[in-house]
């Protein structure tokens, strides 16, 4: 059995994996780089340790905050709930949102501005 890491792997044989999942657990121990999306546009993009060291998004923030902790001894502060209406990912046509405007906040981390 090889046991090198899959981005030895993949830089030898020049292929990249698409990995989509919403378990930020597993993406964490899996991806070397994440995108992540809210309503369809990525809001957050970096290296694995930019966005879990220092998740900038708000969406980003949540998904982590949503992974169990394996331990019970260990009681997580509860963060504050959404309120009002979750934005509609379905729009008339011609109704588009513009893109996100991305932010580069360091080294190719680059995060949704809020204020759009």
């Amino acid at each position: 059995m090889d046991e090198r890491r899959g981005s030895e792997q993949q830089k030898e044989i020049g292929i990249a994996f698409l990995f989509i999942s919403h378990d930020m657990a597993v993406v964490e121990n899996f991806s070397d780089r994440v995108g992540v999306m809210y309503l369809g546009q990525i809001v957050e993009m970096g290296s694995r340790a930019q966005i879990f060291g220092n998740p900038q998004h708000p969406h980003t923030r949540r998904l982590i905050e949503a992974v169990p902790v394996p331990d019970p001894t260990i009681t997580r502060p509860t963060s504050a709930r959404l309120s009002g209406d979750v934005p509609s990912p379905v729009r008339l046509l011609g109704h588009e949102p513009a893109p996100a405007n991305l932010v580069d906040t360091g080294v190719g981390h680059l995060v949704a501005r809020l204020d759009q």
